[in-house]
């Protein structure tokens, strides 16, 4: 069966089970005589009978919004016993457990007739307790329709608290039930309750319901109704095409005509939004909750926490303003998730159906559209956004030729690129390597080693049928059609990608096809999402720069490479076990903000290779140590801004004039809410950039003498970096009342802010004064003061007078109405007023609803501005983190030197430390070593460019390779590094082969692995790299792996490459010339018994002591003793072997 039908539940098609999805919507929400209809939920039976009862009663219904007194008297009166209603909250608290013999109150009626009950709990001073009549999801036309009924809290928690108030109470109640006008005469429907309250928080793991009612409504998986359902048993795509023929699309659902007449109208609209988005989780508005239905509820159930309503089918839910967090919640676990919105209310839905002529059954339900289909990898920032990147990857193949696009979506930022790989992929795997994409969208044709590598960074990867890509034509005429770079020129890195030739912009330059083709399905999958505007608007398109070779003679490129395997074996982002803790980013990462991280994270990507850039960086970290004060000061001034980088891509979504987007039609109930949100959003972003001039400012008073800072912290008008916002800011805190916008959830704006909105102002002033004018001369002709306009609406400013005076009225007087002692008149000038106020009225109404997108977009427009201050703060966070770093190394450190002189590339370390050790152990645990390369140093180095590193097993080779490595990448970054001194010609990429490891996911066994890695040394390395290579040849037989390690280290010795190589082959360097021998000390007695000394010293160590080490890992003596006296007999058979082979050469 289809694995993601297996995960879930499904639909029954016979009338006696109606779905929970059609909630009325089919029919009017009250019956002929205007009372209330009772709701139809999941396996709520049309012909079920009253449960029984002790009192035999029945709870009563809601009083629809529509419901007149008198009808919400006789409903009262048709209840001929006490109310028997489920204990109310308080009672619950006081008992201290759930049924306990505490009664609700009775509802209190006034003049007999019964108060609606409210989604939102009651206060507590009100008199009243609060309880719920009914299940808390509305009939759907009451959800949309009755919004006097429906109070939003003022935050989120409270309306949460509200909702889960509302699940808590137990059992299922039965209401009197009215003709729904189905043609079933049921006299009692069954309303189930949910089972439990929902989660304040979406747990990290499925919970598991705990109160008995849940368990009595949870169901094993097989059973639901659905697994039993033939075309979910062997599922077809649209197209008809089953799992395994070619070209299948997973991601829709081929559902049968007969199965979908067969259903509720608001039963087939689920399933024919479920048909073309089979692969995603369907949030369905219903009213004022989002629902989970059947596959989608067991997600919801075991991922979220939440919990089944009561019936055969799987069925749960959650307010509104829970969806971010729930939803964000899903993605962060790989699933694909829609928000489905009601677009039109019950009303419009008549309205409709009068105005097409159409009034089929399947007609009268309320228009749902899809709104939003976020991903791991392709979403928009929200509020629970991660603060880290969020790349997705589209890759295009032609043998080893590829063409690719990253793009995350939270900050809008496009890389696009097209290259030529080697056999062993090496520009594939460090492209992945470094922007670490979490999900990939894949050709099906694409070969298996690619996907293999792909896969083997954790990426969800997406390998859509042929007819899901659009083609790089469609895509190119797309963009160039939707005029998303508002008329301006297409950003350099997209121009680079199009024939010169062609006007129309939409044919690929010759030699980028495959990443126009790569381009495209990532355009065409934020299509589908619906947030293509947002992310293409940001114009932000670099180009991916695919040269990983080295410099050449004296030429250095700007930047280190860092290849993947650099990465992996350095640990630089992640250790051995695939965790942060111990890496180098986890050791020097003091920032105080998310797109400071960010930026570190860029540094360490591609550390620099320009000395004056990176001595610029040591004088500014150097300076910043000194200032310790000054340093704390700012480090928690910055941890208050925001995600300002991320805020400022939501804020251009939220600018945006969307006016066929289906979110545009959207009905929220908690729109206050959002509202409020945003304006809360908007003001931090103001705020933070008003903190950041005053960051700045503080660094600007202190005079540094850094020019780093200078740049970052001066204005530009005094011949700095950071611009003058100043300005910008104070016209935007003069733009509207925050206090007041906050409060209210709508921006109002000033006078002389919105010429639109000043002008629509003024007219309703004009027309106002008019209408006092009038009402002026009115009161003169009829000679008192008593006169006054009244009236709502049209009917709004009739003139009312006394009787008293009312014989004074003309002709020109229409009387209106009356009451006891008043006449109420429209004269023609009054009513021709009264008509301009209105379209007044109207036309400011229209324009206040857009205020608050205006304001956003005039915010967005000085968007470079914004982006620039970042781009400061940004560089600036990352210097204080490694001043912070160098004052919280563990131990002392010291500024690098750049040697320019020697003509061989040197490195010199006195008293080095390995920086991540160094952290966790502290300088009195942890041993320093000395390490020379390139230069002469008595003691230290003969002046050989490879020095061959030997000792015991466990001595500290490996780390003293990798501190050696990893101290180079700190002082090119521009860190201050743990030695006492250092002193290196510049790196233009380091190479290295570390550790003993295969690579199982990609079908490369640990001696493959070596050869690949040391290959890449030969065809990239130059004068300027440093090559670490531990134990080369462990992964064959001796005599294999000791050749190849003799011949690679010869080569290297020829090179004059800088290279740290260890091995176990102690012969290895007895004919090759120019290799610096040095050894791991330690102290050995009683012939195996070792004591590492962890310290560097000339010299070659003849043996490495495994023994001591099986010893130290719990090996069983008697096999240590065996294997010790098996390995005196192999050296004397090889000591006499060498004897003879010398004396024959006599």
């Amino acid at each position: 069966m289809h694995e993601f039908a297996n995960r879930t539940p499904v639909l029954r098609t016979d009338d006696e089970n109606k779905d929970p999805v059609d909630r009325g919507a089919d029919s009017p929400s009250t019956s002929k005589d205007g009372t209330p209809k009772s709701r139809r939920l999941l396996g709520a039976s049309n012909d079920s009978t009253p449960k029984s009862s002790a009192t035999n009663s029945v709870t009563p219904k809601r009083a629809n919004s529509k419901s007149t007194p008198k009808t919400a008297s006789k409903n009262a009166k048709s209840s001929s016993s006490p109310t028997n209603t489920p204990k109310s909250r308080k009672s619950l608290t006081a008992s201290g457990k759930k049924g306990s013999a505490s009664k609700r109150k009775p509802v209190k009626q006034e003049n007999g007739v019964k108060p609606k009950l409210k989604r939102a709990r009651l206060e507590e001073d009100s008199g009243e307790e609060d309880w719920m009549e009914s299940d808390p999801l509305e009939s759907e036309e009451e959800d949309v329709s009755s919004g006097d009924d429906y109070e939003p809290k003022k935050d989120e928690s409270d309306l949460e608290e509200s909702y889960n108030d509302d699940v808590e109470s137990e059992g299922e109640v039965t209401t009197p039930s009215e003709d729904d006008g189905s043609g079933l005469d049921s006299p009692v429907k069954k309303t189930p309750r949910r089972a439990q309250r929902t989660p304040a928080k979406a747990p990290a793991t499925p919970k598991t319901p705990s109160s008995s009612l849940a368990q009595s409504v949870s169901r094993n998986p097989s059973e639901w109704l659905h697994l039993s359902y033939e075309f979910l048993k062997e599922p077809k795509d649209l197209s008809g095409k089953k799992i395994g023929d070619a070209d299948y699309d997973p991601s829709t659902l081929h559902v049968p005509n007969s199965f979908k007449n067969s259903l509720t109208p608001g039963v087939r609209q689920w399933w024919e939004l479920k048909s073309r988005h089979f692969d995603t989780v369907l949030f369905f508005k219903v009213g004022k909750f989002y629902e989970l239905y059947h596959m989608d509820a067991v997600i919801g159930v075991e991922n979220l926490g939440l919990t089944y309503m009561k019936g055969d089918w799987a069925h749960s839910g959650f307010p509104e303003v829970a969806l971010q967090r729930n939803m964000e919640a899903l993605i962060q676990k790989g699933y694909k998730c829609a928000r489905v919105e009601q677009t039109e209310t019950p009303s419009m839905m008549e309205q409709r159906c009068k105005t097409s002529g159409k009034s089929s059954k399947f007609d009268k339900v309320v228009r749902r559209e899809i709104c939003n289909v976020s991903s791991k990898g392709l979403q928009l920032c929200g509020a629970d956004a991660v603060p880290g990147s969020s790349y997705c990857l589209a890759l295009f193949s032609k043998e080893r030729r590829f063409g690719v696009c990253l793009v995350d979506s939270t900050v809008g930022r496009f890389h696009i690129g097209e290259f030529e790989d080697d056999h062993q992929l090496s520009s594939l795997r460090t492209l992945i390597s470094r922007f670490a994409p979490v999900e990939a969208i894949l050709e099906r044709s694409i070969s298996a080693d690619v996907k293999r590598i792909v896969e083997a960074i954790g990426a969800i990867i997406d390998q859509p049928a042929k007819n899901k890509f659009l083609s790089a034509e469609k895509a190119l005429t797309l963009i160039r059609e939707g005029d998303y770079f508002k008329g301006n020129e297409y950003p350099q890195a997209l121009k680079g990608l199009i024939a010169e030739n062609d006007p129309l912009m939409s044919t690929p330059r010759a030699g980028c096809e495959l990443a126009v083709a790569a381009l495209a399905s990532i355009v065409g999958r934020l299509q589908e999402a619906l947030i293509l505007e947002d992310v293409l608007t940001m114009v932000e398109f670099e180009t991916i720069e695919f040269k990983f070779e080295g410099g050449k003679g004296d030429y250095l490129p700007k930047i280190m490479i860092m290849d993947s395997v650099a990465l992996t074996n350095l640990e630089i982002f992640e250790n051995s076990v695939g965790t942060s803790e111990g890496s180098l980013i986890s050791t020097i990462n003091f920032c105080s903000t998310a797109f400071g991280l960010r930026h570190l994270k860029k540094w360490l990507l591609g550390p620099s290779c320009v000395s004056e850039e990176i001595e610029s960086r040591w004088d500014a970290v150097g300076e910043l140590m000194e200032n310790f004060s000054l340093l704390k000061t700012l480090q928690e001034r910055l941890k208050k801004l925001p995600d300002m980088d991320k805020m400022l891509a939501r804020i251009h979504s939220l600018s945006l004039k969307k006016t066929d987007h289906p979110d545009s039609r959207a009905i929220l109930y908690s729109d206050d809410v959002y509202s409020k949100r945003k304006i809360e959003d908007f003001c931090n972003v103001l705020d933070g950039f008003r903190e950041a001039q005053a960051i700045c400012k503080l660094v600007r008073d202190k005079d540094l003498k850094s020019s780093l800072l200078r740049d970052l912290t001066h204005l530009t008008t005094e011949g700095g970096h950071f611009p003058d916002v100043k300005e910008a800011l104070n016209y935007f805190d003069k733009a509207f009342d925050k206090t007041k916008a906050l409060k209210d959830g709508k921006i109002v704006p000033a006078p002389g802010v919105d010429e639109e909105f000043d002008e629509a102002q003024r007219r309703v002033a004009e027309v106002k004064d008019s209408l006092d004018e009038h009402l002026q001369q009115q009161m003169k002709h009829f000679g008192t003061s008593k006169i006054s306009y009244t009236g709502t609406g049209r009917t709004a400013y009739q003139i009312e007078v006394p009787e008293s005076v009312a014989g004074k009225a003309t002709e020109d007087h229409t009387l209106e109405g009356h009451k006891k002692g008043f006449k109420r008149y429209y004269t023609r000038r009054g009513k021709s007023l009264c008509d301009e106020m209105i379209k007044a009225e109207e036309m400011r109404d229209a324009v206040s609803k857009d205020l608050m997108r205006r304001i956003f977009h005039a915010f967005d427009e000085k968007r470079p501005l914004w982006k620039k201050v970042i781009e400061c703060l940004s560089n600036l966070d990352c210097l204080m983190s490694l001043a912070l770093y160098g004052n919280n190394a563990g131990g002392s450190v010291c500024r690098p030197k750049i040697n320019h002189e020697s003509q061989k590339a040197i490195i010199r370390i006195v008293n080095g430390c390995h920086p991540c050790l160094l952290k966790k152990l502290g300088e009195d645990k942890l041993i320093a070593n000395d390490f020379t390369l390139g230069t002469v140093e008595e003691g230290r180095c003969d002046g050989s460019s490879v020095a061959l590193l030997t000792g015991p097993n466990m001595g500290g080779k490996s780390t003293l390779m990798r501190q050696v490595g990893l101290l180079v990448v700190m002082a090119q970054l521009g860190a201050w590094v743990p030695a006492e001194e250092m002193e290196f010609s510049l790196v233009d990429r380091i190479f290295t082969r570390l550790g003993a490891s295969d690579h199982i996911t990609l079908g490369e066994s640990t001696f493959l692995v070596e050869m690949l890695e040391t290959s890449a040394v030969f065809k990239h390395a130059t004068k300027h790299s440093l090559v670490l290579l531990d134990e080369l040849g462990r992964g064959t037989s001796t005599n294999d792996g000791a050749s190849l390690a003799y011949a690679v280290l010869a080569e290297l010795s020829k090179s004059n490459r800088r290279t740290l190589f260890s091995t176990h082959y102690h012969d290895l360097a007895k004919d090759i010339q120019g290799v610096y021998l040095g050894h791991m000390a330690c102290v050995v007695e009683n012939d195996e018994d070792v004591v590492f000394l962890y310290k560097f010293v000339p010299g070659n160590c003849e043996k490495s002591f495994g023994f001591n080490v099986a010893r130290l890992a719990g090996l069983p003596q008697r096999i240590v003793t065996m294997g010790l006296q098996r390995a005196k007999e192999l050296e004397e058979q090889s000591d006499l072997l060498q004897r003879f082979v010398k004396f024959m050469s006599l």
